[in-house]
Formats: structure tokens, C-alpha cells, sequence
């Protein structure tokens, strides 16, 4: 048998990310032999995660990225709030959401066989469940390119608990690109913080207004109210739910004296633009 030494070992190591025990176990059992070592410690990861299939991942951390021309949101789920916030974790997925923006792929399953460090996702979930031993899950993604006369920002918080993308898109010549990326950025605050479901009020589903509208009128019979009166109230209350629950309606979080709409007119204006809008927004909240 070759023998193992301090070396090889912290080669394995290296190649792995897996800890001293490990790959010295698995050079013993390889007969020293590395390529082989691998493999084993492949196995044995393999072994260990489908132990860990089932476990239940209410913990973990969105993650925020951008590549060259796209901008990544991803849900990555372990089972303890602990290990979601350890380094082995934390570099994982910011590897996967990293590999997702410069990518530029949304779907699950491809996103598993794209290469990080020489391996596939997949195949580094595998190792990072193994060297943790918790489950560790991608649970959904959310992903924006950016064209020309676009730029995207992301905010995180609450430690990763909450992670916003905000796209926006721009007509004329921009004088001070900063400024609309701190306005994005800024935007993306009010998302995290406002939770609009919509841009603006014609992007809300049918369905929910409709429902709105069913509970106004519900209640303001209940009121006593009568005749022309009560649709008139209705709409008002609807009126109000679209300030509450569309970006471009609700008030600035920065300044209680404008609407994020007027923000943008105004952002327009001084940046000698036609138009700022809002092409699309994400937030994802761990969990929900």
C-alpha cells in the first residue's frame, strides 16, 4: 500500500474541498491513488446525500448575482439556519448564482449540469452535502438579462432572507449612469420593504382585482351604504389597493412627498431623458 502522506492528502484537499479525515480515509482505501481517491469521495458524497433526500429545508439564503448582461436571484435551501450560515454554504451558492448570471440559465434541471471548478453543480451539491451532511436544495430562480438601454440592480436583506432584482429601461442619452443605477437600487429597497405584486395597476391578474372589488362592495353594505353611493366607494377602495400593492403607485419609501412614478419622471427629467421605466421586478423571500 502507498503510503498516504501530509501532501497528497492536502492535494485531495485541494481538489475536493473536503476535510482532513476524509481524504485521508479515502487515499487509504485507494491505495494512494488520487484519480481513484476521487472517485471514492464522489461515491461516498453520493451515499450521503441520498441519506439527506427527504430532509426537510426550510432554512438557507437568496442569493444575488450579476454576469456581463444578466442579473441571477436564487433560493438555496438547507435544513438548519447554522449551516446557512457557514462558509462552505455561503461559497456554494454564490458559485451557483454566479455560474446562473454569466450563463444566463433559469431552469433547474440545466442549471445542475453547468461547470463550476471542474465539476458540475450537481455534482458540487453533492460534495458540500457530503462535507456538511445537511441537505442542500436549489429551489427556484430568478433571472434578468439586460439589454441595451437597460440595467438592473439587486438588493439583499435581513442576512439574505429577502433578495430583490430590479430591470429598468431608458430612452435618450444618459448623463450620469450612477444615478439610475442608485435609482434601481433604491427601487429595489421599496420592493423588499412595499412588496408590490405588480408594476403598475393593469399588470395585476383579473382575478385578484376582481376579488377586490367583491370584498369592497361585501363591506360596504355591511356600512349601510346605498344606491350610486356604494360603487363609488368601491373604486375609491380599489383605487387605494392599487397605491398599496403597484410600484409605480405606491409613495416613495425615501420621500412620502412623491409616487415612485413621479420619481421616475422626475429621475427622467434631470438626466436629460425621454423616459425611466420599470421593465421588471423579482423579490424573493425565503420560504414563500
Amino acid at each position: 500500500m502507498a503510503e498516504v502522506t501530509a501532501q497528497s492528502v492536502a492535494q485531495l484537499r485541494e481538489k475536493t474541498g473536503l476535510g482532513i479525515l476524509q481524504c485521508k480515509k479515502a487515499l487509504s482505501e485507494t491505495d494512494g491513488d488520487m484519480e481513484k481517491a476521487i472517485e471514492y469521495l464522489r461515491k461516498a458524497g453520493a451515499a450521503v446525500a441520498a441519506k439527506r433526500v427527504g430532509k426537510e429545508t426550510k432554512e438557507g439564503k437568496i442569493v444575488l448575482a450579476s454576469g456581463p448582461d444578466a442579473v441571477a436571484a436564487v433560493e438555496i435551501n438547507c435544513e438548519t439556519d447554522f449551516v446557512s450560515a457557514s462558509d462552505d454554504f455561503g461559497g456554494f451558492a454564490a458559485k451557483v448564482a454566479k455560474a446562473i448570471a454569466e450563463k444566463k440559465v433559469s431552469d433547474i434541471e440545466a442549471v445542475k449540469s453547468l461547470s463550476v471548478d471542474g465539476a458540475t453543480i450537481a455534482e458540487a451539491n453533492t460534495a458540500v452535502i457530503a462535507k456538511i451532511g445537511e441537505n442542500i436544495s436549489i429551489r427556484r430562480i430568478a433571472l434578468e438579462k439586460v439589454g441595451a438601454d437597460e440595467l438592473a440592480e439587486t438588493y439583499s436583506h435581513m442576512q439574505g432572507k429577502i433578495g430583490v432584482i430590479v430591470k429598468l429601461g431608458y430612452a435618450g442619452e444618459v448623463k450620469d449612469k450612477s444615478a439610475l443605477s442608485g435609482l434601481a437600487k433604491d427601487l429595489a429597497m421599496q420592493v423588499a420593504a412595499s412588496m408590490p405584486i405588480a408594476i403598475e395597476p393593469k399588470d395585476v391578474p383579473a382575478g385578484i382585482v376582481d376579488k377586490e372589488r367583491e370584498i369592497a362592495r361585501e363591506l360596504t353594505l355591511k356600512e349601510g351604504k346605498t344606491g350610486d353611493v356604494v360603487e363609488k366607494i368601491v373604486e375609491g377602495k380599489v383605487s387605494k389597493f392599487f397605491k398599496e400593492n403597484c410600484l409605480l403607485n405606491q409613495v416613495f419609501i425615501k420621500d412620502s412627498k412623491q409616487t415612485v412614478d413621479k420619481l421616475l419622471a422626475a429621475t427622467a427629467k434631470s438626466q436629460g431623458l425621454e423616459s425611466i421605466k420599470v421593465l421588471a421586478f423579482h423579490r424573493l423571500q425565503l420560504g414563500q
